[in-house]
């Protein structure tokens, strides 16, 4: 298998950055065709997005439960990097028929120690929807995203495309930042719109192209841990303090940049734990950062 890729570069950027990007590449523009003025959702044609009746015929794609058909997600920014290392796609699709997303999040503080994550399983039909869009979109190709925007410190939309034996990564800075929202580059404007309608697709499915939705279960977590700041508290809202397990097979102190762990022998600890839960290992305090190992994402 082949494997398209541009260079990812890593920019700077705030944090509200992040957030205005999640809002923008969802309402952004559609397919674009030539056009001679700035590419909007009034002057591009619909594209058809229902799913076919593939009948065998359909785009070839991995079949496999780690296998990546799609992803589309945010990289880069001027961001903490805690928050970096948080980072979850917003879509992704696998191999063998899972949607994965991330869920609401409750509003209070301090708030659940691991993220919401969803999956719900999609039909062949729904996910030769999805590349068939892609195609239509012209993404099974290399391409090079031009950077006009005079954005400094943005975060990249990054989409991920496994098809036809070849796997394609599509990286475009500030995508849909810049201006009125709009994308005069025709390549950016089939990004941001593609972003938005496979969005669509998974939203708008039914019964018979989506399954119910449940939480997802990772067979192992993503952990990182730091040395407990007590001058960051809120002096109103005391830490838990728990102990972290004696057979663990991390010392946290090993965990500085990043460290696997089993799911089953820490799933009920990271549920039971909030983002005020600090973890006691060789008589070192530790705050951690933990998300669950996404298919497609290696182990540290």
């Amino acid at each position: 298998m082949k494997r398209h890729t541009t260079p990812l570069r890593h920019p700077l950027v705030a944090v509200a950055s992040v957030l205005a990007l999640g809002l923008s590449a969802c309402g952004d523009d559609t397919e674009s065709s030539p056009a001679t003025g700035p590419t909007t959702a009034d002057t591009l044609p619909p594209v058809d997005t229902a799913p076919p009746d593939t009948g065998g015929d359909g785009i070839e794609h991995p079949t496999g439960p780690d296998d990546v058909v799609l992803r589309i997600g945010y990289e880069g920014g001027f961001v903490p990097v805690d928050y970096a290392f948080l980072n979850l796609p917003i879509l992704l699709v696998t191999g063998d028929g899972r949607v994965i997303v991330q869920g609401p999040q409750i509003e209070i503080y301090p708030g659940p120690l691991l993220p919401n994550v969803q999956q719900r399983t999609i039909s062949e039909a729904g996910i030769q929807a999805l590349l068939r869009l892609a195609d239509e979109h012209d993404l099974f190709r290399d391409v090079t995203y031009q950077d006009d925007t005079n954005i400094a410190d943005a975060p990249y939309t990054v989409v991920t495309l496994s098809a036809n034996g070849d796997t394609y990564e599509h990286e475009a800075y500030a995508l849909g930042l810049g201006g009125d929202g709009t994308e005069p580059d025709e390549e950016r404007a089939r990004l941001a719109s593609f972003v938005e309608q496979a969005s669509d697709i998974v939203t708008a499915a039914g019964a018979d192209t989506l399954g119910p939705e449940e939480p997802f279960e990772a067979a192992s977590y993503l952990i990182r841990a730091t040395v407990a700041d007590p001058s960051s508290l809120d002096q109103d809202i005391p830490p838990t303090l728990v102990d972290w397990p004696a057979d663990a097979p991390v010392r946290l102190a090993d965990a500085a940049e990043c460290a696997t762990v089993p799911a089953d022998s820490f799933r009920d600890l990271f549920a039971s734990a909030t983002q005020l839960t600090w973890f006691v290992d060789a008589g070192i305090t530790y705050q951690l950062t933990v998300k669950p190992q996404l298919p497609g994402v290696p182990a540290c």
